[in-house]
């Protein structure tokens, strides 16, 4: 059996990634951890594993790499599967039929396909980034029954005042100041059940 393969960018600072791969390394000890940006780093994979952010290009060629060679994509980002992520996020809220999510993430391995998963389920969803300039309006306005941040942004966070009244709060990139929340999915567990397969 070939290697499983963790590819990220070390000139990216991300902290939610960075400490994915601390995970990884602690809980995956085969795992080979290695820069985008060194020459050769994909010998013998069995799974490859591509951790955003990456520039535009490599994103786009990472892609086009995992559909050239689908069982390689343990995340699901090519094929379709429900990336591990959000498969994570959704094991830990629980049911969500009729409630409402805001979710602070869009990207293609955790935003999107959480919301596509969660409207499937029956959920009411709101779908933003950080940047979103009326977040605090939305948060005290909307009767909001979950929210997942996952923002990426050091400088990024919530007053707990904003969030307390929310029953359910994953917080994945330390966004929330409100102390009364999930900051801890299975996410290493996921993985290392698709390793399995």
């Amino acid at each position: 059996m070939g290697k499983f393969i963790v590819v990220y960018d070390k000139e990216i600072k991300d902290k939610g990634r960075d400490s994915y791969i601390k995970a990884i390394k602690r809980q995956i000890s085969d795992a080979v951890i290695a820069d985008i940006n060194k020459k050769g780093f994909i010998q013998d994979p069995y799974k490859v594993l591509f951790l955003k952010p990456l520039d535009e290009n490599t994103a786009r060629n990472a892609v086009e790499f995992l559909k050239e060679y689908p069982s390689y994509d343990i995340e699901g980002v090519a094929t379709g599967r429900l990336t591990i992520t959000a498969e994570a996020i959704i094991r830990v809220i629980g049911p969500v039929d009729k409630k409402t999510v805001v979710i602070l993430n869009q990207s293609d391995v955790l935003g999107r396909p959480l919301a596509k998963e969660l409207i499937d389920l029956g959920a009411n969803v709101i779908s933003l980034n950080s940047s979103y300039p009326c977040i605090d309006n939305l948060l005290t306005m909307t009767d909001v029954d979950v929210l997942v941040s996952a923002s990426g942004k050091y400088e990024f966070k919530l007053d707990r005042e904003l969030t307390r009244f929310i029953d359910v709060k994953v917080d994945l990139s330390d966004d929330l100041e409100d102390p009364i929340k999930i900051t801890t999915v299975p996410t290493i567990e996921i993985l290392k059940e698709r390793l399995e397969e």
